[in-house]
């Protein structure tokens, strides 16, 4: 019996189990083309910035009234989450800090998003408070 030659080899590779090659071929290109098709998607939506002050103190100053907070998810979620109407307020406490003036980092975890949608950036993220005591 003689025994195959180097290009019979080569060419049974490609010719055997014919449809699971196929199969697998198609389930590549699909996963393939999901991946590189899934792009995130950007918004931009400016959330008013709430301090909220101890008892018997004023805010007399804030830097900022808003901030503009940059999102990003895949397209779905960013929909879902503008037409929900969560995150309209961001409420900061410097009531255990007393009279003076603070610097306060907006914080991120402060900011509710559904699931699939990042907070980006904040800007500013960090904003100049005036507290004194109500004389």
């Amino acid at each position: 019996m003689k025994s195959p030659t180097k290009s019979q080899k080569w060419l049974s590779i490609f010719v055997e189990n014919r449809s699971y090659k196929l199969v697998s071929l198609i389930i590549a290109l699909i996963l393939w083309m999901t991946i590189l098709g899934r792009h995130d998607f950007t918004l931009s939506k400016n959330i008013e910035v709430e301090v909220n002050v101890g008892k018997g103190q004023v805010l007399v100053a804030q830097s900022a009234e808003s901030v503009k907070v940059r999102f990003s998810g895949p397209h779905a979620a960013l929909k879902k989450f503008t037409e929900s109407g969560l995150t309209q307020l961001i409420s900061v406490d410097v009531g255990e800090k007393g009279p003076g003036e603070f610097d306060i980092e907006i914080p991120i975890n402060k900011i509710e998003v559904p699931f699939g949608v990042r907070v980006d950036s904040i800007k500013p993220s960090v904003i100049r408070v005036q507290v004194v005591q109500k004389g």
